[in-house]
């Protein structure tokens, strides 16, 4: 995805943000599974979580 898409998606979802991860590709989970899971955990709320 463009990042301009990913920009204005964003934009466009209540409570959404662009968050970049650097060195990944088409299959973020593949390409960097920590990275994400990283990313996830501080997006979700802790109550959601448990």
């Amino acid at each position: 995805m463009p990042v301009e898409h990913g920009r204005r998606l964003a934009e466009l979802l209540p409570g959404g943000r662009l968050i970049e991860v650097a060195d990944s590709y088409t299959l973020l989970p593949l390409d960097q599974p920590v990275q994400l899971a990283a990313v996830i955990r501080e997006f979700t709320p802790v109550a959601a979580r448990t």
